[in-house]
């Protein structure tokens, strides 16, 4: 099965994974510039596929081996004709981690591979953890998994709120647009976390996200409606009542709680931790739920630290 559109264009090579239900995902590997005894596989959040990663996934790539994948929904992923709900339900996430992660693995034979999910891609790796179907990480680093958590939580209203707002802000963004620049001129004027991206990591995602028209001029890779369906899957997701059933050992990145502009998932995750049997709490001042873009030399050191590479 071919891939029509590349979010990560500069990849050294691209292998497709097919699930049950249809859909298709690109895997995007980048190889290291000289023999390297790690590699990683990265699962990206809502709305930013694996080419909104490029530059820091190609300093990443210097020493280890990097394999990135678009989730449904995402880059150059596609996906069947179904109802939202069905197609983008949290489960079908985690089983598509579960392909791809088992799909890499094969390919790098005694290679360990380790796993860094952001946002929805952590989620999907704390459910297939919640289930007992991790496959064999080396090494598991979440940031910001969005875990929804429960009535009786005082972050609660707080995550309704905010939750709320993204699932109407997606519904409401625009698809279509005439260049690639007008697009990036947007997001880095308007008032939304995209303006807080440094500037290549901003360019890279504005590349990634529009896909060419037949006609001309760019649309969105991810559709409103879909990026809305997403956020709103983890809304009713059940995974903060399975999560002491993990047994696996694993490390939680969080932003800054105390920021005005924070996620309500930085304030979620002390109790999301104190839930997990093994997991460590590392929260970053001064940083927020989009992370690596706004700061790709600090999430770089971090990163490379833990795959003992530094």
């Amino acid at each position: 099965m071919s891939v029509d559109f590349r979010s990560l264009a500069d990849a050294d090579s691209v292998f497709t994974v097919a699930t049950p239900d249809g859909a298709a995902l690109p895997v995007y590997e980048l190889r290291p510039r000289s023999a390297a005894n790690t590699a990683l596989l990265l699962g990206h959040a809502n709305g930013l596929p694996a080419g909104s990663y490029g530059p820091w996934l190609k300093d990443l790539a210097r020493d280890v081996q990097v394999f990135a994948f678009d989730a449904r929904g995402h880059g150059g992923a596609t996906w069947p004709a179904c109802s939202l709900e069905q197609v983008f339900h949290v489960n079908r996430f985690a089983d598509d981690l579960q392909l791809v992660a088992d799909a890499v693995i094969a390919r790098l034979g005694a290679t360990p591979l380790s796993y860094l999910g952001h946002s929805l891609g952590g989620a999907a790796a704390l459910d297939l953890a919640a289930a007992g179907r991790l496959p064999e990480f080396a090494g598991l680093m979440l940031l910001e998994p969005p875990v929804f958590p429960p009535p009786d939580s005082p972050v609660r209203a707080e995550a309704e709120t905010r939750q709320a707002l993204l699932v109407e802000g997606a519904k409401r963004r625009r698809a279509d647009w005439p260049s690639v620049e007008a697009f990036r001129d947007r997001l880095k004027n308007g008032n939304s976390p995209f303006a807080r991206f440094v500037p290549t990591m901003l360019d890279a995602h504005c590349r990634a996200a529009l896909k060419p028209k037949a006609g001309g001029g760019f649309t969105l890779a991810s559709p409103p409606a879909v990026e809305a369906a997403i956020f709103t899957a983890h809304r009713y997701s059940d995974a903060w009542s399975r999560l002491d059933r993990i047994e696996r050992p694993l490390d939680l990145i969080g932003g800054d709680p105390h920021r005005p502009d924070r996620d309500w998932v930085a304030r979620a995750m002390p109790d999301m931790v104190r839930r997990m049997k093994r997991a460590r709490l590392t929260q970053l001042a001064g940083i927020g739920h989009l992370m690596i873009q706004e700061d790709p030399e600090r999430l770089l050191a971090l990163v490379r630290r833990w795959l003992g590479c530094a």
